[in-house]
């Protein structure tokens, strides 16, 4: 539930629109301005209650402080809401200011709708920034071979020149990207039947290849050594 800190010097308990709060599960805290520093990123809301004409020079002056230590909602219960004390509320910051005689069912209904408006866009923002990191990753991760050239592009990076022999064992890795093959198969569709250290051959060529396709040829991201099998293009 939603965080409301409530600033004055009054007892909140005999405020109904306050009351009202409370028996709709908000929890409120009855905090000094000298809590805010410490207390603020707690908050969702921030009430102020002002009890007079006289006092609008310190709402003024908390409206500011709040606002300089959070982007949280600030209201103004105030007990006469002239149209001059609701100007000047939100030139400095506030972003409503309520009248004391406002009801209080409809108080409370104002508030939960505006803080569960903000919540609902802060997670589909949410959702939104992690499609598109999981996009830009998967588009840095994409591997496009470009057979007429024995090349390759990977994501945004430029095309990157291979050699043919490294152009057919990543061909055959990304045939079965996310299965592990072996240096035997390896070797097979690169050299066939030609004799010689089969593992070494296959080991020798991953490591041109990954210098050409890595960042880090030490710590690759692409293509991965499987022990005791071979390599495998990670999926």
């Amino acid at each position: 539930m939603f965080n409301i800190a409530v600033v004055n010097e009054v007892e909140i308990n005999k405020l109904e629109c306050i009351s009202e709060l409370k028996e709709g599960g908000y929890l409120v805290h009855q905090i000094d301005s000298g809590e805010l520093d410490e207390r603020i990123s707690e908050m969702n809301a921030v009430i102020i209650i002002e009890s007079g004409l006289e006092d609008i020079g310190l709402t003024c002056e908390l409206i500011i402080k709040v606002r300089s230590l959070s982007n949280c909602f600030i209201w103004v219960l105030s007990e006469e809401s002239t149209k001059v004390k609701r100007v000047i509320h939100l030139q400095f910051g506030a972003d409503t200011t309520f009248d004391s005689h406002t009801d209080a069912y409809e108080f409370c209904l104002f508030i939960t709708k505006t803080l569960e408006r903000r919540s609902d866009r802060q997670v589909n923002q949410g959702k939104n920034e992690r499609t598109k990191q999981s996009t830009e990753a998967e588009k840095a991760f994409e591997i496009e071979l470009i057979p007429t050239n024995f090349s390759v592009k990977i994501g945004e990076k430029n095309e990157i020149a291979l050699t043919k022999s490294e152009f057919k064992i990543l061909e055959l890795l990304s045939d079965k990207k996310g299965e592990a093959i072996s240096y035997e198969e390896l070797y097979m569709n690169i050299w066939g039947k030609e004799k010689g250290d089969k593992k070494y051959r296959v080991a020798s060529l991953i490591f041109h290849l990954r210098k050409k396709l890595e960042d880090d040829s030490f710590e690759p991201i692409y293509i991965r050594t499987v022990r005791s099998k071979g390599y495998m293009l990670v999926n």
